[in-house]
């Protein structure tokens, strides 16, 4: 049973959020099994999940979409795999928790994966989890941390995958986690498709047709739309 506000989302459906291939998503999540002339090598996943198999089918909740979300910017890195798994494990006991990829403290830079950590002075910086402790620059990661908003226990709550200026967020507690506009919490998918539907008779009045239809701003559907053609660019 998937509990209201996880969220769930298939390989493929976090696939085209993170403009990744299907295929690589099941891998950093799931795993995979590699044969070579040796004999069978099996990779285990990058992050821990927690929705049962159903049927053969696997599926993510929003909170490992984000853990994801960070890998990719730690692979776009350059970040090694081996690399990557060993500094979740340090990162899971630092922080006593199995999604450290999800945590407000985690970033990453070119060369390993840092946390944020106290400073004695109270100041928060960036320290190496694996490797020699160096600190990295905070402008650095900061783009990732302006995509999220982050709870109270500082997991990652919510995703604006465009920015917050674009009015899309990605929100586990309103429609199983599809992107929705923000300001009337309607699925960019349904507006799009909507749109698609009146185009042919009303051309370039459509956006405002939806509008009418929905009881909302044009702006709003342009919002959808302009998010669903992000969605494609990749």
């Amino acid at each position: 049973m998937v509990l209201p506000g996880t969220g769930i989302y298939t390989p493929a459906d976090a696939a085209t959020l993170l403009h990744e291939r299907a295929e690589t998503v099941r891998r950093w999540a799931f795993g995979y099994r590699r044969t070579r002339v040796s004999g069978p090598t099996v990779h285990p996943p990058l992050i821990q999940t927690d929705l049962p198999e159903l049927e053969g089918q696997r599926a993510l909740t929003f909170v490992e979409l984000i853990e994801l979300l960070y890998i990719r910017a730690f692979q776009r890195a350059g970040v090694p795999w081996r690399l990557i798994r060993q500094a979740a494990n340090v990162a899971g006991r630092m922080y006593s928790t199995d999604h450290p990829f999800a945590l407000r403290q985690l970033y990453a830079d070119p060369h390993s994966v840092y946390g944020a950590v106290q400073e004695p002075d109270g100041s928060e910086s960036l320290v190496q989890l694996v490797g020699h402790g160096q600190h990295a620059m905070w402008q650095m990661v900061k783009p990732y941390l302006e995509q999220l908003e982050f709870g109270g226990d500082n997991l990652a709550q919510r995703w604006w995958p465009m920015g917050r200026d674009a009015g899309v967020v990605v929100d586990p507690r309103f429609a199983f986690g599809a992107p929705i506009v923000e300001e009337v919490g309607i699925r960019t998918r349904t507006l799009a498709g909507a749109y698609r539907a009146e185009l042919p008779a009303y051309g370039e009045r459509a956006v405002e047709r939806v509008a009418w239809t929905f009881e909302i701003d044009p702006r709003d559907v342009q919002s959808a739309l302009g998010f669903e053609r992000w969605l494609k660019a990749a």
